[in-house]
């Protein structure tokens, strides 16, 4: 079955990075270390967050009108697999804390790369790459954190387009414009609702 004839997965603002695997990676290169950046200080100003603070921008993040836990909010893989603890362990009632971050650090079946992130994020360096966020910051973190998937959305729907406007016939444009919109329109809906809650903190 060629690709024309395979039915198109949903843009990576609703589902997961997997989905536009065939439409190339929806940050630039140069992108790529800012979003690092943003992601990793996000995390670490989570973790070391007040619990009732963390927990307020999970749920600011994660919820019915929101973001479903397993979408991909976070580029990196590692990060997300981070953030799904954090908002597990904040859905659980008990949000993690720094300390909690070793026995996932130990645990031998996790990927040494994941082990390492997460006692990077446990023990931040204030003279290195990864200092310790100020409290105040997480909810503009998390604000930049939502702009980064934000964005990452509109990139997905243009390199959608473009593919639509190669393999298919004009008859069926104004349809995949169409769905493509709607998947536009329920991202901006997502992300006002959020960065309301996020100010709401803030």
């Amino acid at each position: 079955m060629s690709r024309a004839d395979q039915p198109r997965p949903p843009l990576e603002t609703v589902t997961d990075h997997a989905d536009i695997g065939d439409f190339g990676i929806p940050v630039s290169v140069d992108d790529i270390e800012i979003t690092r950046t943003v992601e990793r200080e996000f995390l670490t100003a989570l973790v070391w967050a007040p619990p009732s603070l963390a927990a307020s921008v999970v749920r600011a993040l994660i919820g019915p009108d929101r973001l479903s836990l397993d979408a991909p909010l976070l580029y990196l893989p590692g990060h997300g697999a981070v953030f799904a603890l954090i908002a597990g362990s904040v859905h659980a009632g008990a949000p993690l804390r720094p300390v909690d971050l070793g026995p996932h650090a130990a645990d031998p079946a996790a990927a040494p790369a994941f082990r390492n992130l997460l006692m990077e994020i446990a023990s931040p360096n204030p003279a290195g790459p990864w200092p310790l966020p100020v409290d105040s910051d997480l909810p503009a973190l998390a604000a930049s954190v939502v702009d980064q998937w934000h964005r990452r959305g509109y990139q997905a729907l243009l390199e959608r387009m473009s593919t639509v406007l190669i393999e298919e016939p004009s008859d069926t444009l104004g349809a995949h414009w169409a769905a493509l919109s709607a998947h536009q329109r329920t991202a901006e809906q997502t992300r006002r609702t959020i960065l309301t809650a996020l100010a709401d903190i803030g």
